[in-house]
């Protein structure tokens, strides 16, 4: 992340910057406006799709609307229109959330039976959502920012292609193709199983795809019951977690209040650096997941 002089002051450029678009009036109508007519609709799901296109699937996996409301309601009413324009939302949890609050709930990632990364202040750990859950994943995942950190909170992403060409070695390739146990974080129901099995890499929607939280990944393998990680597992998930570090494959930004990003779930890790709240002044985003239906013409 760089400054750079303009003739009027010094201007704030993240990597996030190509990726940002201001939505025209159809769609503004469609995320906020009154509920929109057939007409308005179409107008607006087109003009979506053509940005899904250019930067989600033939694109780096991002794409950020900017000059949105800065209010909570309006926000949450945003994300779920936005999320039937782009598809169908899916819960994020056993209580069925179509809409999450992304805040720092005071805990760390793996800690006590149901908590998440998206519950702490932390950063690292790069990851895609829904890590938790079985296959279908969420193919997008969107996040409003309605207040940002002053201090860290900037989101790091990680093109699968990129990790692809860092990891060479077909037998760590299959292997991250074979089934992990993976941490349900709480969401089982009853008798159902804590973990889930299922592979880091996979194809969805006929392409490759990734799923991952290591945290995860580590918390499932040392239930009872279930095997230690091999050493080809371990060899694997660290050769993924080399790719994922490297600086030269991320691209690092920084929402501001008021921009609704929308993320290619299936082939992206993403993460956040370590943020400080102030007081009267918390971090708070928006956040839902979503299965994606056609994109419109």
């Amino acid at each position: 992340m760089t400054t750079e002089n303009t003739a009027t002051g010094t201007r704030h450029v993240d990597g996030f910057d190509r990726f940002r678009v201001a939505p025209g009036p159809a769609l503004q109508a469609a995320l906020f406006g009154p509920e929109p007519d057939a007409a308005t609709a179409a107008v607006a799901g087109a003009e979506l799709g053509r940005f899904v296109r250019s930067h989600l699937d033939d694109g780096a996996g991002v794409l950020i609307l900017t000059g949105m409301p800065v209010d909570e309601e309006t926000a949450a009413g945003a994300i779920a229109r936005i999320s039937a324009l782009l598809g169908e939302a899916t819960p994020q949890n056993r209580e069925g959330e179509l809409v999450r609050r992304v805040r720092d709930r005071h805990t760390a990632v793996g800690q006590g039976q149901r908590s998440r990364y998206s519950d702490s202040r932390f950063g690292g750990n790069l990851h895609t959502d829904g890590a938790e859950a079985a296959l279908p994943a969420p193919d997008v995942f969107t996040l409003y920012c309605l207040r940002q950190s002053s201090h860290g909170g900037e989101l790091i992403t990680v093109h699968l292609g990129e990790i692809l060409r860092r990891i060479t070695d077909p037998a760590l390739l299959r292997t991250l193709r074979t089934p992990f146990h993976v941490d349900r974080r709480g969401d089982e129901v009853g008798d159902e199983s804590p973990t889930v099995l299922k592979p880091v890499l996979f194809e969805q929607n006929g392409h490759e795809s990734i799923s991952y939280l290591r945290s995860y990944i580590e918390i499932g393998h040392r239930r009872d019951d279930r095997p230690d990680l091999t050493a080809e597992q371990t060899a694997a998930l660290d050769a993924l977690d080399a790719a994922v570090a490297d600086p030269a494959a991320q691209t690092v930004g920084k929402l501001a209040e008021g921009e609704l990003a929308v993320f290619d779930n299936l082939r992206l890790v993403h993460g956040r650096r370590e943020f400080v709240d102030v007081p009267g002044h918390s971090r708070l985003l928006l956040r839902s997941w979503i299965r994606r239906g056609r994109t419109p013409a």
